[in-house]
């Protein structure tokens, strides 16, 4: 009789330590469960962090190009008004040119036929003379405002380059920080694997620190990727309009051949 109540004493803890055994593991997997659910649900946040990041940087940089394309159509625009102007210019003195010899040549064969006075002889040359003066002044301003043309469009062809120059190394340095931040990001997942298997607490305390330097990481990466994006949003309002400078020589339609003497 005792060595059947002792036999089923036996059982009843085998079965009581089968129990407890189901129970630990049942709240194990609950446990590793519910972990892996807060694994998966980060890492999707942070995938899509990753996504909005790259596509707000995508469209700074479509921003910034277009900025620099408009730009750059302002300043050739302005470029052709310019030369056209400076065409106009010229071809309107250079018909008044020879307007005036002609007038002038006339009215010599006039005074030789009639013999007029030594004054009226000299009195064309002297406007002839004055007129060519006058003519080589105008000449001379061109070339000078199409030198300084020429500078202006230099000087904004070097801001263009080194804006461009800025540009690419800011995008060089974003796309590194997102290589960073994508290699920390898998060390972070990892890091939560290890942590969901690990048994041993002295172990679960290393990783755990690891995981927090690696979460001090990521903020300074997404705080330097920030600033460089503010650095892009602010280098393309920097150029401004071109201003527009009055022409040198003011064109005005008139009768008078001598006009503008």
């Amino acid at each position: 009789m005792s060595d059947r109540d002792e036999n089923s004493a036996l059982i009843a803890l085998a079965e009581l330590r089968s129990l407890e055994a189901e129970r630990v593991a049942e709240e194990e997997a609950k446990r590793r469960a519910k972990e892996d659910a807060a694994r998966r649900a980060r890492e999707e946040a942070e995938r899509k962090a990753r996504e909005e990041a790259e596509r707000k940087a995508a469209a700074e940089a479509a921003r910034i190009a277009k900025e620099k394309a408009e730009q750059e159509a302002r300043d050739r625009e302005e470029r052709l008004r310019l030369q056209e102007a400076e065409l106009r210019a010229r071809s309107e003195q250079e018909a008044r040119l020879r307007e005036e010899q002609m007038r002038l040549d006339a009215q010599i064969k006039m005074t030789e036929k009639k013999a007029r006075p030594l004054w009226l002889t000299v009195t064309p040359i002297i406007l002839g003379i004055g007129l060519i003066v006058g003519g080589y002044f105008a000449w001379d301003t061109i070339e000078k405002r199409d030198a300084a043309a020429e500078a202006d469009r230099k000087k904004a062809e070097k801001r263009d380059a080194e804006n461009k120059k800025a540009l690419e190394t800011l995008m060089a340095e974003l796309n590194e920080l997102k290589a960073e931040q994508e290699r920390l990001e898998k060390e972070r997942a990892s890091l939560d694997a290890q942590l969901a298997d690990v048994k041993d607490e002295t172990e679960r305390q290393r990783l755990l620190a690891e995981k927090a330097a690696l979460d001090e990481e990521l903020q300074a990466n997404k705080k330097k990727q920030s600033r460089n994006r503010s650095k892009s949003k602010s280098g393309g309002d920097d150029d401004g309009e071109t201003k527009k400078k009055k022409p040198a020589i003011e064109v005005t339609k008139t009768d008078d051949p001598l006009d503008g003497l």
